[in-house]
């Protein structure tokens, strides 16, 4: 008697703590801010396309201006820096081999203004003109990036 006692007592106990662990799971917010970020991002300019996909922590970007076409891809990671205005997206080139040499990209950051569902809005890196009385004057770019469906474009990235 004691023994089913002891039985019913345990089984009861770990319902409970099975359904606490269900219900903390459940109530946690589920949506990863990461997952948002997630897609075929374009910029379509005259002469010019910039196509960036951000899939799972890695990325791939496709730049073309008239005949110039430059392909990279890597990982990316989310960083917040106090000097920059929102979350900054790096993006991290895996370096390339080729014919033994081993080639070096440069790293890119890309400081984020605005994201919802249809565009992504970022902030150049600071970037230096002449102006017309021929001083140098201070430009940041701001881009708009358009979300691509999901019907348009395959997973390139595993």
């Amino acid at each position: 008697m004691i023994k089913i006692r002891n039985l019913i007592t345990n089984l009861v106990i770990s319902f409970i703590l099975l359904s606490l662990l269900i219900f903390i799971d459940l109530s946690c917010n589920q949506t990863d801010e990461k997952d948002y970020y997630n897609g075929t991002w374009v910029l379509k300019e005259q002469n010019y396309t910039e196509k960036i996909i951000l899939q799972q922590g890695k990325y791939l970007k496709e730049y073309s201006s008239d005949d110039l076409r430059i392909n990279t891809s890597g990982k990316f990671y989310f960083n917040k820096n106090e000097n920059r205005l929102g979350i900054t997206i790096s993006l991290i080139p895996n370096k390339i081999i080729s014919e033994g040499d081993t080639i070096f990209q440069e790293c890119e950051n890309i400081d984020i203004l605005n994201i919802n569902d249809s565009n992504l809005v970022i902030q150049k890196p600071n970037q230096w003109i002449r102006n017309a009385n021929d001083s140098f004057v201070r430009v940041n770019e701001i881009l708009i990036y358009k979300k691509q469906s999901l019907f348009s474009s395959s997973s390139p990235l595993r």
